[in-house]
Order: structure tokens, then sequence, then C-alpha cells
């Protein structure tokens, strides 16, 4: 039997796989091409447009669950802070992307890689205190009904209504297809 909260696993198993990607990119970036400088920009805007909106949801319903089914509205706060780390890392990954044009490749990629590394660290750990933990507590105290209602489907709202133009474009593939993926995460593993 599926646990009440498997349509945040699965989204979150989603998020991870395109990350995946992203990463071995960052990694095998060499001299910062036209078309390594376009994967650069479809990251960031993955992460501005998908991640953060999804950060964010999740502050506002995931969170405040878990922090009603524990009586404590502090339980969370730990996850808020790296949620501050991860936008101020993507922060410093968008401004070490923008500065490629301005010095040696070979200078930048490293400058871009370092960056990156941090980001992918303390999102892999986010991604497991929150499937080990967070989820683990509303599967033993909510029914699916009330996690669907309360959470999954508030959360899937907030996150496409704050990237609209992110998701609206998902299914048009105008661009996604040089990157080796489309857009439009929500639509695929959302079924609301």
């Amino acid at each position: 039997m599926a646990r009440p909260t498997e349509e945040i696993r699965e989204h979150h198993k989603h998020l991870e796989q395109r990350l995946e990607g992203y990463w071995k990119a960052v990694e095998a970036l060499d001299r910062l091409s036209a078309r390594e400088r376009m994967q650069l920009q479809d990251f960031i805007e993955f992460l501005k447009l998908e991640l953060l909106p999804h950060a964010e949801a999740e502050e506002k319903y995931l969170y405040r669950k878990v922090g009603e089914v524990m009586k404590n509205p502090m339980f969370t706060r730990t996850m808020e802070v790296d949620h501050e780390a991860i936008k101020a890392y993507i922060h410093e990954l968008e401004g070490e992307i923008a500065q490629a044009y301005k010095e040696s490749a070979q200078q930048q990629v490293k400058k871009i890689q370092k960056a990156s590394n941090k980001l992918e660290g303390i999102l892999a750990v986010h991604f497991r205190k929150e499937e080990e933990v967070y989820l683990p507590i509303l599967d033993g105290k909510l029914s699916a009904e009330e996690i669907e209602k309360d959470v999954i489907t508030p959360m899937h709202a907030a996150s496409t209504g704050s990237a609209g133009h992110g998701h609206g474009h998902g299914h048009g593939h105008g661009h996604g297809h040089e990157h080796g993926h489309g857009h439009g995460h929500g639509h695929g593993q959302c079924n609301h």
C-alpha cells in the first residue's frame, strides 16, 4: 500500500533526477562553449522557476503541517534555514555563471563547479531529511486525504502559480530538447 506522502516522494525523485543531469553537465564543463552556457542558463532557470517555488511551497504547507502535527512551529525552523542557504547558493551560482563572459574559461569553470558542488551537497542532505524525518511523521499521523487536501494540492497550486511561465512553456518544446529535457514538471507527476 502506498504511503500517504508517496506523491511528494515522487516529486522529489523527479527533482533529483533533473538535478542529477545538471550536476553531470557542470562536472563536464570544459571551455564554456555556447552550448555549455546555454545549459548553465537552463540550469539557473530550473533552479529559479521550479526548485525555489517548490521550496517556498514546502515552507507554507508541508512544514506548517509538520509543525502542527508536532505541536511546535519551531520544529521545522532548521529546514527553513536550509532553504535560506539553498537560495544563497543559487544566487552565488548565478553570479558565477554571469561572470563566465568576463574571466578566462578555465578559471570560471572551476568557480562554477565549486558553487554547484556546494548547492549539490546541501540539496542531497535536505531532501534526505525531508524524506526520512518529515514525511514519515505525516505518514504516521495523517490520512492520504488529509495530506492531499492540506499539503499536496496547495503546494502544487503555489509552486505552479509562482512559476507559471516556467510551467507554461513546458509542453511547447521550444527549447527543452536542446538541453536533453523539457520543462513543465508539475504536469508530469502531480496528477491533479
